[in-house]
């Protein structure tokens, strides 16, 4: 029997409908086919949360929550959003390419998208098959391992439940009695919920303290004869130099420790260490702070983007290996340019939005090499008027 056109068609039609839809049914079918086509916890988020939050956000960190499981990161799902996205979140403040920086937290534009669609579709968990496994964090308070010395502050300090930030500078008791060369070194807050952060110097034996090692006042140990060494904030990493490169300790100095505290609703004590590794080979090249700024800043009245420059010319062939700056409460952005004996001009450090909450020691993956006579910028911009 012959089938009339128009019936044709329709057989036609129901035969193609019918085989889109048995390819369809048959892809999305497939094992694994729903999991893998959206943005779950188990899959995608938890790994993100892994690398650039739990340092913080974990029992033992200085942040507000644990963000280590489902039912911990669920609540907070729209504002870890919100954070992420306008780059609030993780606090890291040096510009650039990520992972020039060891340690860098921050997130790729692909992972600030995962983070959208996981929260849009509902912050689904997804199989727990598939979360990774925890991260387990070191028990020993030293990251680069059991140092050779150990320094303690002189005293527990007692920080005080008034609501404020506190800053103390402390000398420790022991003196170097004669010469010798360090390939690193590294902070370790007693009390990590409480400690901001905390530079450490070399200083003069003669130094006068209080009786329990405090110099009360002090915003600027190199106007004592400090000399910087190196930092600790939350996530930061020990300074660990590489093979050949060393810190030169002269016999007869000390170190210090300027601390900030955070504020606390209820009295808390700390007494931070500071762990030494000794050079444990010959070394070639000596680790040196190469210092750039002002102690007399003076800002016009309701200055906005007032720029201060700083100058200064690198005396030998050098290897930069961090970078870092200080600028307290009216500092809006800082710089550091370097102008090559051979004409280059290369901005190799940026802060474009400085935070006096957030100094950091930006400890470089790769090493810079800077060749004798450069000169080097440093660009500090202010803002007189509070926002």
């Amino acid at each position: 029997m012959k089938i009339p056109g128009f019936l044709t068609a329709v057989f036609t039609l129901i035969l193609i409908r019918s085989l889109l839809w048995f390819l369809l049914w048959g892809w999305s079918a497939r094992p694994g086919g729903e999991e893998e086509k959206r943005v779950t916890f188990c899959s995608d988020i938890a790994p993100i949360l892994q690398r650039s939050c739990q340092e913080c956000h974990r029992p033992e960190g200085v942040a507000p929550m644990s963000l280590l499981t489902y039912d911990e990161v669920r609540p907070w799902a729209r504002e870890i959003e919100e954070k992420v996205v306008q780059k609030l979140m993780p606090p890291y403040y040096a510009a650039g390419e990520i992972g020039r920086f060891v340690g860098d937290p921050r997130l790729t534009d692909q992972e600030i998208h995962k983070i959208r669609q996981w929260v849009e579709s509902g912050a689904p968990k997804g199989d727990p098959g598939k979360l990774p496994p925890p991260r387990q964090w070191v028990c020993s308070p030293w990251q680069g391992g059991t140092p050779d010395l150990v320094l303690k502050m002189p005293r527990p300090f007692t920080i005080k439940p008034d609501m404020r930030d506190g800053y103390a500078f402390f000398v420790m008791d022991y003196v170097f009695d004669q010469d010798i060369w360090i390939r690193g070194v590294e902070v370790s807050p007693e009390n990590r919920t409480v400690v901001h952060h905390a530079n450490v110097y070399m200083v003069p034996s003669s130094l006068k303290t209080l009786a329990d090692g405090r110099i009360d006042n002090v915003f600027d140990p190199v106007s004592l004869g400090g000399r910087f060494v190196t930092a600790w904030e939350p996530g930061s990493s020990p300074l660990i130099h590489p093979d050949g490169v060393g810190t030169l300790v002269r016999k007869g100095t000390r170190f210090a420790i300027l601390m900030h505290y955070s504020p606390s609703e209820k009295s808390q004590s700390d007494q931070t260490s500071v762990g030494f590794y000794f050079a444990n080979g010959p070394i070639h090249k000596e680790a040196r702070v190469l210092y750039g700024g002002t102690r007399n800043i003076d800002l016009p009245a309701r200055a906005s983007n007032y720029e201060i420059v700083e100058t200064r010319e690198v005396r030998a062939d050098a290897m930069i290996s961090a970078f870092t700056c200080h600028m307290h409460l009216r500092g809006k952005s800082f710089a550091v340019r370097f102008r090559y004996p051979d004409g280059k001009v290369e901005t190799a450090f940026e802060v474009p939005h400085y935070d006096v909450n957030w100094q950091q020691l930006y400890v470089l993956v790769s090493a810079m090499y800077v060749p004798k006579r450069t000169l080097v910028e440093y660009i500090a911009t202010w803002e007189q008027q509070l926002q």
